[in-house]
């Protein structure tokens, strides 16, 4: 029964997101869990989302020019580390309208690797370069729900923090 806890908390953090983003759940299906032979598979959620979205206006993440400016569009969670989920949606929604308008033309989700990841990674698809002035120690910090941007013109948004150039 201990080991079906997380799987079971993940499950309900998941569905508050749905409820609080107003979107529909997704049926999925059983296969990572039990046992088979002498191998023993640990419980586990994997989600995974679809949506449609007009393909002339999808971005990738990799830079896309030097000499654009590069932002994080920051996420601060609650103070007991869940999602500010009014500000994300404030979030999402100025990226999506700066995707659309042409002035993000590059985006990652900053995930376990901090800042530093996403930086690296989104140099190597046209090994475009960045120079970033920020704290090192931010560089690695956990920023989940925070957005690294490459854009075209300057970005007057209160949750974005110039850190640099391509």
């Amino acid at each position: 029964a201990n080991s079906w806890g997380k799987p079971l908390a993940a499950l309900l953090g998941a569905l508050k997101m749905l409820v609080e983003f107003g979107l529909p759940s997704i049926g999925g299906k059983d296969s990572m869990s039990g046992t088979f032979r002498d191998i023993n598979v640990p419980p586990m959620l994997m989600a995974f989302g679809i949506t449609t979205v007009d393909a002339r206006k999808v971005i990738s993440p990799e830079f896309k020019q030097q000499g654009h400016k590069l932002y994080l569009i920051t996420h601060s969670p609650e103070k007991n580390y869940t999602p500010n989920v009014e500000q994300l949606k404030q979030n999402f929604d100025f990226v999506s309208e700066n995707i659309d308008n042409g002035t993000i033309v590059s985006a990652y989700a900053i995930g376990f690797g901090g800042v530093a990841e996403a930086v690296a990674k989104m140099s190597f698809g046209n090994e475009i370069g960045a120079k970033i002035k920020a704290d090192e120690q931010f560089l690695f910090d956990y920023n989940y729900g925070s957005i690294l941007v490459e854009s075209v013109a300057p970005l007057n948004y209160e949750n974005a923090i110039l850190l640099g150039e391509t």
